[in-house]
């Protein structure tokens, strides 16, 4: 996947992520997320369907051949980036975060099962459709995004959105350039420029853990 792809890719999850945001004038998700709608079962399956593309490109790039399963999605990636499952992102919206791969830890992805229901029977598990399942895989889709950004060697920081955020991805001009995500804490982090005092300061080669 080059940079064009990827970028493109972005573009689509803050499509997605501005229907999502869309929503919360007919619905007040904090509170209801588990109510369920054909709109959030049209982000669900658009959402997964590009994490499905996402999960496929970052196979590809750690070992250079292409799955077609979740399971196999699993094993590779897990294997490379483990921590993967403390990923965690705010959604601005629940004023709270969420941690999209934490169920790798022990099982399945409950939002991916479900997305696989309403893909296949969604008249007899239509209730799946829910708010949560569609945030959590937007928020996985973020996740995977600036997962291949690093993997490939792309500039994070302009991946900005609103409705679901993170450190990983500050954005900001004048300010620390946030926090690396997990399996890549040990990388020093690029110069960032800090205010202090009314003063300026350029920091080179910032690492995580100092």
């Amino acid at each position: 996947m080059d940079e064009k792809q990827l970028k493109n890719m972005w573009n689509y999850f803050l499509s997605l992520e501005q229907d999502l945001s869309n929503t919360s004038r007919f619905v007040e998700p904090q509170g209801q997320e588990n109510v369920y709608s054909f709109e959030f079962a049209k982000i669900l399956i658009l959402a997964c369907t590009e994490v499905e593309s996402a999960f496929k490109a970052l196979c590809k790039s750690i070992d250079g051949l292409e799955y077609g399963v979740i399971s196999k999605y699993k094993e590779i990636i897990m294997k490379k980036y483990p921590k993967i499952i403390n990923a965690e992102v705010t959604v601005s919206r629940l004023e709270k975060t969420v941690k999209p791969f934490s169920e790798w830890e022990y099982g399945p992805l409950s939002w991916w099962d479900a997305y696989g229901t309403i893909k296949h029977s969604r008249g007899s598990h239509f209730q799946n459709a829910t708010y949560l399942n569609a945030v959590l895989a937007l928020a996985a889709l973020y996740v995977l995004i600036l997962y291949l950004a690093k993997t490939l060697g792309y500039e994070i920081d302009d991946y900005k959105s609103e409705y679901i955020t993170s450190e990983y991805a500050s954005g900001f001009l004048i300010a620390d350039s946030g926090i690396n995500l997990p399996d890549f804490e040990n990388e020093e982090k690029k110069s960032a420029l800090t205010v202090k005092d009314g003063t300026l300061t350029v920091n080179i080669g910032l690492d995580n853990g100092k």
